[in-house]
């Protein structure tokens, strides 16, 4: 075993020290709270560990076409290369996200103070994907800290909005050309022993409804468009169970991931006082696209939808806004870093991972479709605890996994 991959365990105390003080930045989004901080941070620890690093800020001009649900908040993304790597070829970049989704009501712990116990350490983000960014810190300082040149090039990036879509994350970071490498690795949760090669598309749409106000003690003298509403939802369930029937060719992690899905009414807003009649009631829909589909496909199922509905009640108004749209991206398994991550894997951990594609979108569509970069995801964390009360992180998979992605670096860059 190489001496950096050795040195990750001598300094597992340190990478969880790393991450528990990213969990404690409440990088939240929306709106996108603290996000200079946390790159600040960051910066600071990596250029002790002979790294040229240097901030990407994104122009406030940019804030309608990029980032709207947080005006006022600026995006910053870190980007930075190991000096001891000597780029004779673009080589290797690791990338994570480090925005949060908002915590919810539900946790029983402080999401911002993170707590170890049986060998778990709890906090927002500590899965997705806090634990990720702890973890490309902790393979550059082995490297660092054993006195290991690489032949090729190692990068990375930290990056925000992840969680909104990564508009003004990766995706500025692509858009400015900012990012060159042979090989791609998000280090999304990943465990246990999984390798992803990508994932599936994703659709956001917003579907208004439109009535008339009337004194909510003659409700006949309005138009109910929270009624209309309801009459939407129950058309999509229709379409629901119809999903079921799609099935993709494409390795996944849990049967239910062969079928596309929708989630209807993540979000619900309408009325504006009990006694009135409400005029107009929305919900958002999130609807999951399987890689033989389209977001335009997608898109065009929900408004066949809407317009039967209206054929059977002419005075249903209803609005679609597509909100969000990324269509699936994936690389073949036979692809070099695909075996690569796979057969450090094994080992380190003593086993083969599985194959497969990941449930929910993250950042790799972007080195994929936009850059023709080969990508998957692995990091350390679970993606069953993500977005979830009282998410966490065995420490011991976070230890592992970076010596892993150590040696999937010796391995590609030496």
């Amino acid at each position: 075993m190489h001496a950096a991959v050795q040195h990750v365990a001598a300094i597992s105390g340190q990478i969880v020290g790393y991450l528990k003080d990213l969990v404690r930045m409440p990088t939240v989004n929306p709106p996108g709270d603290h996000y200079e901080d946390i790159c600040l941070y960051a910066m600071e620890r990596l250029r002790q560990m002979d790294c040229d690093v240097a901030p990407v800020h994104v122009p406030q001009t940019y804030e309608n076409d990029l980032y709207p649900f947080g005006k006022g908040y600026p995006r910053m993304s870190l980007v930075g290369r190991y000096r001891k790597s000597r780029n004779e070829r673009p080589g290797l970049h690791m990338s994570g996200h480090y925005d949060v989704v908002p915590a919810g009501v539900t946790w029983t712990r402080d999401p911002f103070q993170p707590e170890e116990e049986d060998g778990r350490l709890y906090g927002l983000g500590t899965s997705d994907m806090k634990g990720g960014i702890a973890s490309i810190i902790g393979v550059v300082q082995a490297l660092h800290e054993t006195n290991t040149t690489l032949r090729n090039g190692l990068t990375f990036s930290f990056t925000p909005d992840e969680e909104t879509g990564g508009l003004a994350g990766m995706g500025y970071l692509v858009q400015q050309g900012l990012i060159k490498a042979d090989f791609g690795i998000i280090t999304e949760p990943s465990q246990p022993h999984f390798v992803r090669l990508g994932h599936r598309g994703v659709l956001w749409v917003e579907v208004v409804t439109r009535g008339k106000t009337a004194h909510a003690s003659m409700p006949y003298r309005g138009i109910n468009a929270f009624k209309k509403l309801v009459r939407v939802a129950h058309g999509l369930e229709d379409l629901e169970r119809e999903l079921e029937g799609k099935i993709t060719a494409a390795p996944v992690m849990a049967e239910q991931e062969k079928h596309p899905t929708i989630c209807i009414g993540s979000v619900v807003h309408g009325g504006v006082k009990t006694n009135v009649v409400p005029d107009e009631c929305s919900m958002m829909l999130d609807r999951r696209l399987i890689p033989e589909e389209t977001v335009q496909e997608a898109f065009n199922e929900i408004r066949s939808v809407v317009e039967m509905l209206q054929r059977q009640d002419p005075e249903m108004q209803v609005e679609l806004k597509q909100h969000l749209g990324i269509e699936a991206a994936s690389i073949t398994a036979d692809s070099l870093i695909s075996p690569t991550v796979a057969a450090c894997h094994a080992q380190i951990h003593g086993r083969s991972p599985a194959i497969a594609i990941a449930p929910g979108f993250n950042d790799t569509h972007y080195m994929i479709r936009e850059l023709g970069i080969p990508s998957l995801t692995y990091g350390p964390g679970t993606t069953g605890t993500a977005h979830t009360p009282n998410e966490y992180i065995v420490i011991e998979d976070l230890t592992k996994t970076t010596q892993v992605l150590v040696q999937v670096a010796l391995t590609l860059l030496s």
